[in-house]
């Protein structure tokens, strides 16, 4: 990316042109071009999107992964700033409605980001104040380093920590989808080789 584009603020048009098939999020006017994943990274990914896609088979939802943009159209009144796009490790949509142009335009029920030393800080703060905004039913934290997956439900319009999985509390369940339950060991155990 040239210093221009990294200085510049960016409508979402225009972000939409610069972007190409770059992998990029638009955060408040901001492109951040996102790094290529670890092995880990990519492993726990593929794990967690095997008992998503097993356990939701004959819904009406879809599951994605990291290269479906989400488009959040909403504006920040206090710090005039609008319009995000991001770029989550999973996401699950069952409005298909949402899905036009290549994109997800609006809130998918359930987010999944799986924490890399780069991305950390954004996936817990940041981004998890963007799916909180746009209303993001569920979210979780998938952390591969300490094996710890953190599950986020909305209440009231925000995102409460509701359970914390890892050795100890091992089975995992969903509560927006309660067909959603696996072994936190099963999604880490390859790390392990």
């Amino acid at each position: 990316m040239s210093e221009r584009e990294e200085k510049q603020l960016y409508t979402l048009a225009e972000f939409f042109e610069l972007v190409g098939e770059r992998r990029m999020e638009l955060y408040e006017g901001v492109p951040v071009l996102m790094a290529p994943a670890s092995y880990e990274h990519e492993g726990v990914v593929a794990n967690v999107i095997g008992e998503i896609t097993f356990a939701l088979k004959g819904s009406p939802c879809f599951v994605f992964g990291s290269n479906l943009q989400v488009v959040f159209l909403f504006q920040d009144e206090q710090k005039g700033k609008e319009n995000v796009t991001v770029l989550p490790d999973i996401s699950v949509v069952c409005e298909k409605e949402k899905l036009r142009n290549k994109r997800c335009y609006g809130a998918p029920d359930l987010v999944v980001e799986v924490l890399s030393p780069s991305t950390a800080r954004n996936d817990r703060l940041l981004k998890r104040y963007y799916y909180e905004k746009a209303g993001v039913k569920e979210y979780w934290i998938v952390d591969y380093q300490h094996q710890t997956i953190e599950k986020y439900v909305l209440y009231n319009d925000c995102l409460q920590l509701e359970e914390v999985y890892d050795a100890q509390n091992d089975h995992f369940a969903s509560t927006l989808f309660p067909n959603i339950q696996f072994s936190t060991h099963d999604i880490f155990s390859f790390l392990d080789i």
